[in-house]
Protein backbone atom coordinates (compact mmCIF):
# COMPACT_ATOMS: atom_id res chain seq x y z
CA UNK A 1 0.00 0.00 0.00
CA UNK A 2 1.59 3.49 -0.90
CA UNK A 3 2.19 5.54 1.67
CA UNK A 4 -0.53 8.37 2.74
CA UNK A 5 -3.26 5.60 1.35
CA UNK A 6 -5.29 4.61 4.13
CA UNK A 7 -6.20 0.77 5.00
CA UNK A 8 -9.49 0.13 4.59
CA UNK A 9 -10.49 0.22 7.71
CA UNK A 10 -9.07 3.42 8.62
CA UNK A 11 -10.76 4.61 5.82
CA UNK A 12 -14.16 3.05 7.37
CA UNK A 13 -13.09 4.68 10.82
CA UNK A 14 -12.37 8.05 9.02
CA UNK A 15 -15.96 7.72 7.55
CA UNK A 16 -17.94 7.18 10.73
CA UNK A 17 -15.85 9.36 12.22
CA UNK A 18 -16.84 11.91 9.96
CA UNK A 19 -20.37 11.55 10.49
CA UNK A 20 -20.16 12.33 14.03
CA UNK A 21 -18.73 15.58 12.67
CA UNK A 22 -14.82 14.64 13.57
CA UNK A 23 -12.51 15.48 10.48
CA UNK A 24 -9.51 13.20 11.06
CA UNK A 25 -6.91 12.41 8.87
CA UNK A 26 -5.05 9.10 8.16
CA UNK A 27 -1.88 10.75 9.00
CA UNK A 28 -3.49 11.59 12.27
CA UNK A 29 -4.53 8.19 12.85
CA UNK A 30 -1.35 6.33 12.37
CA UNK A 31 0.13 9.28 14.75
CA UNK A 32 -2.08 7.96 17.60
CA UNK A 33 -1.48 4.66 16.98
CA UNK A 34 2.37 4.60 16.66
CA UNK A 35 1.95 6.94 20.61
CA UNK A 36 0.12 3.23 21.82
CA UNK A 37 -2.80 5.30 22.02
CA UNK A 38 -5.04 3.49 19.37
CA UNK A 39 -5.50 0.04 19.18
CA UNK A 40 -4.39 -1.65 15.22
CA UNK A 41 -7.07 -3.13 13.23
CA UNK A 42 -8.08 -6.82 13.81
CA UNK A 43 -6.07 -8.98 10.98
CA UNK A 44 -9.20 -11.46 9.18
CA UNK A 45 -7.79 -14.40 7.38
CA UNK A 46 -9.67 -14.65 4.21
CA UNK A 47 -8.55 -18.31 3.31
CA UNK A 48 -7.01 -20.33 0.05
CA UNK A 49 -4.05 -18.16 -0.10
CA UNK A 50 -6.15 -14.86 -0.77
CA UNK A 51 -4.35 -13.24 2.24
CA UNK A 52 -5.68 -11.21 4.96
CA UNK A 53 -8.42 -7.73 5.90
CA UNK A 54 -8.22 -4.98 8.35
CA UNK A 55 -11.50 -5.01 10.57
CA UNK A 56 -12.62 -2.72 12.18
CA UNK A 57 -13.11 -2.94 16.09
CA UNK A 58 -15.97 -1.09 17.79
CA UNK A 59 -13.55 -0.03 20.37
CA UNK A 60 -10.88 1.29 18.56
CA UNK A 61 -13.88 3.65 17.27
CA UNK A 62 -14.88 4.80 20.80
CA UNK A 63 -11.56 5.54 21.26
CA UNK A 64 -11.35 7.21 17.85
CA UNK A 65 -13.96 9.39 18.80
CA UNK A 66 -12.76 10.33 22.21
CA UNK A 67 -9.69 11.24 21.05
CA UNK A 68 -11.07 13.08 18.08
CA UNK A 69 -13.11 14.98 19.97
CA UNK A 70 -10.13 16.61 21.82
CA UNK A 71 -7.56 16.46 19.35
CA UNK A 72 -5.93 19.93 18.16
CA UNK A 73 -3.96 20.88 15.16
CA UNK A 74 -0.22 21.36 17.08
CA UNK A 75 -1.22 20.56 20.57
CA UNK A 76 0.68 17.86 22.08
CA UNK A 77 -0.95 14.32 22.19
CA UNK A 78 -0.48 14.45 26.40
CA UNK A 79 -3.26 17.59 26.61
CA UNK A 80 -5.57 15.00 24.70
CA UNK A 81 -5.17 12.08 26.55
CA UNK A 82 -5.52 14.54 29.33
CA UNK A 83 -9.00 15.75 28.05
CA UNK A 84 -9.24 12.15 27.14
CA UNK A 85 -8.99 10.61 30.98
CA UNK A 86 -11.13 13.35 32.07
CA UNK A 87 -14.51 12.10 30.49
CA UNK A 88 -13.67 8.62 30.61
CA UNK A 89 -15.81 6.22 32.12
CA UNK A 90 -19.01 8.38 32.05
CA UNK A 91 -22.44 7.83 31.32
CA UNK A 92 -23.01 7.94 27.04
CA UNK A 93 -26.02 9.53 26.13
CA UNK A 94 -28.65 7.89 23.57
CA UNK A 95 -27.15 6.73 20.29
CA UNK A 96 -23.27 7.73 21.92
CA UNK A 97 -20.73 5.77 22.44
CA UNK A 98 -18.92 5.19 25.86
CA UNK A 99 -15.96 6.89 26.53
CA UNK A 100 -13.12 4.11 27.02
CA UNK A 101 -10.65 4.51 29.63
CA UNK A 102 -7.39 5.31 28.12
CA UNK A 103 -4.28 3.90 29.05
CA UNK A 104 -2.89 4.05 32.49
CA UNK A 105 0.86 4.60 31.93
CA UNK A 106 -0.03 7.52 29.25
CA UNK A 107 -2.57 8.94 31.78
CA UNK A 108 -0.28 9.42 34.10
CA UNK A 109 2.88 10.38 32.00
CA UNK A 110 0.62 13.16 31.07
CA UNK A 111 -0.31 14.31 34.20
CA UNK A 112 3.01 14.17 35.66
CA UNK A 113 4.40 16.30 32.23
CA UNK A 114 1.33 18.20 32.93
CA UNK A 115 2.26 19.19 36.61
CA UNK A 116 5.87 19.55 36.24
CA UNK A 117 5.68 22.25 34.15
CA UNK A 118 2.88 24.27 35.58
CA UNK A 119 3.49 27.46 37.31
CA UNK A 120 2.23 26.49 40.01
CA UNK A 121 5.18 23.72 40.35
CA UNK A 122 7.59 26.10 39.15
CA UNK A 123 6.49 28.26 42.32
CA UNK A 124 6.96 25.21 44.99
CA UNK A 125 10.52 24.46 43.29
CA UNK A 126 11.57 27.70 43.28
CA UNK A 127 10.21 28.18 47.00
CA UNK A 128 12.78 25.24 47.81
CA UNK A 129 15.45 26.90 46.07
CA UNK A 130 15.16 29.95 48.05
CA UNK A 131 14.75 27.93 51.33
CA UNK A 132 18.66 27.65 51.08
CA UNK A 133 19.64 30.29 49.16
CA UNK A 134 19.70 33.72 51.33
CA UNK A 135 17.81 36.15 51.27
CA UNK A 136 18.55 37.38 47.75
CA UNK A 137 17.03 34.00 46.85
CA UNK A 138 14.11 34.81 48.58
CA UNK A 139 13.40 38.11 47.72
CA UNK A 140 13.34 37.13 44.00
CA UNK A 141 10.96 34.23 44.98
CA UNK A 142 8.09 36.47 46.61
CA UNK A 143 8.70 38.79 43.50
CA UNK A 144 8.20 35.85 40.75
CA UNK A 145 5.63 34.13 43.48
CA UNK A 146 3.19 36.81 43.41
CA UNK A 147 3.14 37.58 39.56
CA UNK A 148 2.73 33.90 38.75
CA UNK A 149 0.38 33.72 41.39
CA UNK A 150 -1.78 37.25 40.15
CA UNK A 151 -2.07 35.26 37.16
CA UNK A 152 -3.75 32.69 38.73
CA UNK A 153 -7.67 32.17 39.28
CA UNK A 154 -8.47 34.26 42.68
CA UNK A 155 -12.17 32.46 42.80
CA UNK A 156 -15.79 34.51 42.71
CA UNK A 157 -17.09 36.39 45.62
CA UNK A 158 -20.28 34.48 46.90
CA UNK A 159 -23.11 33.67 44.14
CA UNK A 160 -25.26 35.20 46.30
CA UNK A 161 -23.10 38.94 45.53
CA UNK A 162 -22.44 38.28 42.42
CA UNK A 163 -26.45 37.54 41.93
CA UNK A 164 -27.40 41.23 43.72
CA UNK A 165 -24.85 43.12 41.64
CA UNK A 166 -26.06 41.77 38.28
CA UNK A 167 -29.37 42.65 39.19
CA UNK A 168 -29.02 46.06 40.66
CA UNK A 169 -25.68 46.93 39.01
CA UNK A 170 -26.15 50.30 41.04
CA UNK A 171 -26.34 49.17 44.57
CA UNK A 172 -22.49 48.86 44.96
CA UNK A 173 -20.19 46.24 43.78
CA UNK A 174 -18.68 43.30 46.52
CA UNK A 175 -16.03 43.78 48.86
CA UNK A 176 -12.83 42.30 46.53
CA UNK A 177 -11.04 39.64 48.34
CA UNK A 178 -8.99 38.71 45.43
CA UNK A 179 -5.38 40.08 46.99
CA UNK A 180 -5.93 38.48 50.34
CA UNK A 181 -6.33 35.01 48.68
CA UNK A 182 -3.43 35.95 46.49
CA UNK A 183 -1.06 36.69 48.73
CA UNK A 184 -2.76 33.25 51.42
CA UNK A 185 -1.47 31.56 47.89
CA UNK A 186 2.18 32.84 47.79
CA UNK A 187 2.23 31.92 52.11
CA UNK A 188 1.29 28.55 51.21
CA UNK A 189 4.18 28.09 48.51
CA UNK A 190 7.00 29.93 50.93
CA UNK A 191 5.73 27.20 54.04
CA UNK A 192 5.49 24.63 51.08
CA UNK A 193 9.18 24.90 50.33
CA UNK A 194 11.06 26.96 52.69
CA UNK A 195 9.35 25.10 55.64
CA UNK A 196 6.43 26.55 58.02
CA UNK A 197 8.78 28.65 59.90
CA UNK A 198 9.09 31.21 56.95
CA UNK A 199 5.39 32.20 57.36
CA UNK A 200 4.40 31.54 61.01
CA UNK A 201 1.78 29.32 62.59
CA UNK A 202 -0.57 31.91 62.73
CA UNK A 203 -0.01 33.12 59.48
CA UNK A 204 -0.28 29.73 57.68
CA UNK A 205 -3.68 29.65 59.41
CA UNK A 206 -4.48 33.13 58.48
CA UNK A 207 -3.87 31.79 54.64
CA UNK A 208 -5.58 28.36 55.08
CA UNK A 209 -8.79 30.33 56.05
CA UNK A 210 -8.78 33.10 53.31
CA UNK A 211 -8.62 29.95 51.13
CA UNK A 212 -11.47 28.04 53.06
CA UNK A 213 -13.24 30.83 54.22
CA UNK A 214 -16.62 29.48 56.91
CA UNK A 215 -15.27 27.32 58.48
CA UNK A 216 -14.09 27.52 62.35
CA UNK A 217 -10.31 28.05 62.23
CA UNK A 218 -10.03 28.30 65.57
CA UNK A 219 -9.05 24.96 66.97
CA UNK A 220 -6.12 25.03 64.14
CA UNK A 221 -4.75 28.22 64.92
CA UNK A 222 -4.65 27.38 68.45
CA UNK A 223 -2.60 23.56 67.35
CA UNK A 224 -0.52 25.97 65.22
CA UNK A 225 1.09 28.26 68.12
CA UNK A 226 1.41 25.03 70.21
CA UNK A 227 2.62 23.51 67.16
CA UNK A 228 5.18 26.47 66.94
CA UNK A 229 6.10 26.63 70.76
CA UNK A 230 6.87 22.99 70.76
CA UNK A 231 8.91 23.42 67.58
CA UNK A 232 7.24 20.80 65.64
CA UNK A 233 5.17 23.07 63.29
CA UNK A 234 6.59 21.70 60.21
CA UNK A 235 6.09 17.59 61.04
CA UNK A 236 2.46 19.56 61.89
CA UNK A 237 1.47 21.20 58.95
CA UNK A 238 3.69 18.43 56.43
CA UNK A 239 4.49 21.54 54.11
CA UNK A 240 6.10 19.05 51.39
CA UNK A 241 2.99 17.60 50.53
CA UNK A 242 0.85 20.93 51.02
CA UNK A 243 1.11 22.70 47.82
CA UNK A 244 3.50 20.19 45.64
CA UNK A 245 1.10 18.82 42.87
CA UNK A 246 3.89 17.06 41.01
CA UNK A 247 4.82 14.98 44.02
CA UNK A 248 0.71 13.75 44.73
CA UNK A 249 0.77 13.07 41.39
CA UNK A 250 3.81 10.76 41.45
CA UNK A 251 2.67 8.90 44.15
CA UNK A 252 -0.96 8.47 43.24
CA UNK A 253 -1.62 4.99 41.37
CA UNK A 254 -3.99 3.97 39.16
CA UNK A 255 -7.27 3.22 41.43
CA UNK A 256 -6.24 6.05 44.00
CA UNK A 257 -6.36 8.38 40.51
CA UNK A 258 -9.88 7.00 39.27
CA UNK A 259 -11.33 7.63 43.01
CA UNK A 260 -9.82 11.15 43.14
CA UNK A 261 -11.57 11.61 39.45
CA UNK A 262 -14.64 10.68 41.05
CA UNK A 263 -14.62 13.02 43.48
CA UNK A 264 -13.58 15.44 41.07
CA UNK A 265 -16.55 14.82 38.81
CA UNK A 266 -19.08 15.31 41.96
CA UNK A 267 -17.59 18.69 43.22
CA UNK A 268 -17.38 20.02 39.66
CA UNK A 269 -21.14 19.05 39.43
CA UNK A 270 -21.79 20.61 42.63
CA UNK A 271 -20.15 23.46 42.16
CA UNK A 272 -21.42 24.34 38.44
CA UNK A 273 -24.94 24.57 40.18
CA UNK A 274 -23.12 26.95 42.97
CA UNK A 275 -21.36 29.10 40.94
CA UNK A 276 -23.87 30.11 38.36
CA UNK A 277 -26.92 30.86 40.78
CA UNK A 278 -25.07 34.19 40.74
CA UNK A 279 -25.76 34.51 37.30
CA UNK A 280 -29.43 34.35 37.49
CA UNK A 281 -29.94 30.44 37.32
CA UNK A 282 -33.44 29.80 38.57
CA UNK A 283 -33.70 28.98 41.93
CA UNK A 284 -35.48 25.27 43.80
CA UNK A 285 -35.42 24.32 47.43
CA UNK A 286 -33.45 21.02 45.86
CA UNK A 287 -30.60 23.77 44.65
CA UNK A 288 -30.67 26.37 48.13
CA UNK A 289 -30.08 23.41 50.47
CA UNK A 290 -27.21 22.32 48.19
CA UNK A 291 -25.75 25.57 48.04
CA UNK A 292 -26.18 25.85 51.67
CA UNK A 293 -24.40 22.85 52.45
CA UNK A 294 -21.40 23.80 49.89
CA UNK A 295 -21.54 27.10 52.34
CA UNK A 296 -21.30 25.12 55.55
CA UNK A 297 -18.31 23.24 54.48
CA UNK A 298 -15.95 25.95 54.01
CA UNK A 299 -14.28 24.28 51.13
CA UNK A 300 -16.71 26.77 48.85
CA UNK A 301 -13.92 28.89 46.73
CA UNK A 302 -12.31 25.17 46.23
CA UNK A 303 -15.25 23.87 44.64
CA UNK A 304 -16.13 27.16 42.76
CA UNK A 305 -12.58 26.92 41.60
CA UNK A 306 -12.71 23.15 40.31
CA UNK A 307 -15.73 24.06 37.61
CA UNK A 308 -12.89 26.48 35.89
CA UNK A 309 -9.87 24.15 35.97
CA UNK A 310 -11.81 20.96 34.34
CA UNK A 311 -13.13 23.28 31.82
CA UNK A 312 -9.86 22.66 30.04
CA UNK A 313 -6.45 20.38 30.10
CA UNK A 314 -4.10 22.62 31.51
CA UNK A 315 -6.76 22.68 34.68
CA UNK A 316 -7.42 18.64 35.37
CA UNK A 317 -3.80 17.73 36.92
CA UNK A 318 -4.78 20.25 39.69
CA UNK A 319 -8.22 19.92 39.95
CA UNK A 320 -7.08 15.90 40.51
CA UNK A 321 -4.51 16.73 42.77
CA UNK A 322 -7.27 18.66 44.86
CA UNK A 323 -9.25 15.69 44.81
CA UNK A 324 -6.71 13.12 46.13
CA UNK A 325 -6.65 14.45 49.59
CA UNK A 326 -9.46 12.56 51.86
CA UNK A 327 -10.92 15.78 53.25
CA UNK A 328 -12.31 16.54 49.74
CA UNK A 329 -13.44 12.90 49.32
CA UNK A 330 -15.22 12.82 52.31
CA UNK A 331 -16.97 16.45 51.36
CA UNK A 332 -17.88 15.18 48.24
CA UNK A 333 -19.46 12.15 50.11
CA UNK A 334 -21.03 14.59 52.05
CA UNK A 335 -22.48 15.98 49.10
CA UNK A 336 -23.87 12.92 47.67
CA UNK A 337 -25.50 12.00 50.52
CA UNK A 338 -27.75 15.11 50.37
CA UNK A 339 -28.01 14.75 46.76
CA UNK A 340 -29.74 11.10 47.45
CA UNK A 341 -31.84 12.00 50.38
CA UNK A 342 -33.35 14.41 47.85
CA UNK A 343 -34.27 12.31 45.37
CA UNK A 344 -35.22 9.88 47.95
CA UNK A 345 -37.63 12.03 49.25
CA UNK A 346 -39.13 13.22 45.78
CA UNK A 347 -37.31 16.60 45.22
CA UNK A 348 -36.14 16.90 41.79
CA UNK A 349 -32.69 18.97 40.95
CA UNK A 350 -34.30 20.96 38.26
CA UNK A 351 -38.03 21.37 39.70
CA UNK A 352 -39.21 25.09 39.89
CA UNK A 353 -41.67 25.64 41.94
CA UNK A 354 -45.10 26.88 40.97
CA UNK A 355 -44.41 25.76 37.34
CA UNK A 356 -47.14 24.29 35.45
CA UNK A 357 -43.91 22.30 33.42
CA UNK A 358 -40.61 20.58 34.88
CA UNK A 359 -37.62 18.89 33.60
CA UNK A 360 -34.40 20.49 31.95
CA UNK A 361 -35.95 21.70 29.52
CA UNK A 362 -37.80 24.09 31.18
CA UNK A 363 -35.66 24.58 33.60
CA UNK A 364 -33.43 26.15 30.87
CA UNK A 365 -35.62 28.09 29.06
CA UNK A 366 -36.55 30.05 32.40
CA UNK A 367 -32.86 30.83 32.88
CA UNK A 368 -32.64 31.99 29.30
CA UNK A 369 -35.80 34.49 29.67
CA UNK A 370 -34.19 35.92 32.53
CA UNK A 371 -31.08 36.30 31.15
CA UNK A 372 -33.17 37.85 28.10
CA UNK A 373 -34.88 39.81 30.84
CA UNK A 374 -31.76 41.10 32.29
CA UNK A 375 -30.28 42.55 28.69
CA UNK A 376 -33.66 44.15 28.02
CA UNK A 377 -33.17 46.62 31.45
CA UNK A 378 -29.55 46.78 30.40
CA UNK A 379 -30.52 48.37 26.85
CA UNK A 380 -33.08 50.51 28.84
CA UNK A 381 -30.67 52.13 30.94
CA UNK A 382 -28.15 52.39 28.58
CA UNK A 383 -30.99 54.25 26.58
CA UNK A 384 -32.05 56.52 28.81
CA UNK A 385 -28.84 57.65 29.95
CA UNK A 386 -27.97 58.66 26.79
CA UNK A 387 -31.22 60.19 26.18
CA UNK A 388 -30.39 62.07 29.16
CA UNK A 389 -27.31 63.51 28.49
CA UNK A 390 -28.36 64.24 25.35
CA UNK A 391 -31.36 66.75 26.35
Amino acid sequence: MARGVPSAADAELIERLEALGLQVSAAQLERWRGAGLLPGHVRRWLGRGRGSVSVLAEETVAVAVAFGRHARSGRDLRWTVIAWYAEAGLPAGPGELAVPEPPWLAVREALVWAAGRSPAQRVVVQARAAGSGGEEAQDVFYADAGRVVGRGPAGLPHPDEVRRVIEDPAGGWWPNPERERRRAAVRLAAASGMGAGEVGGEMLVEALAALMPGMDWAPVAESARRAEREGTLDSWIEAGALVDPLARLQAAGEEEMAAARGVVRVLTLVGFFYVMHGFLMPDSPFLARLRARVDASGFALLIALLVPQMAKPSGVPHALVMCLSPEMAALAAWLEELIDEQIGAGQRLLSLPGTEESGAEAFMQTWIGRLHDLTERARARRTGAVEASGS
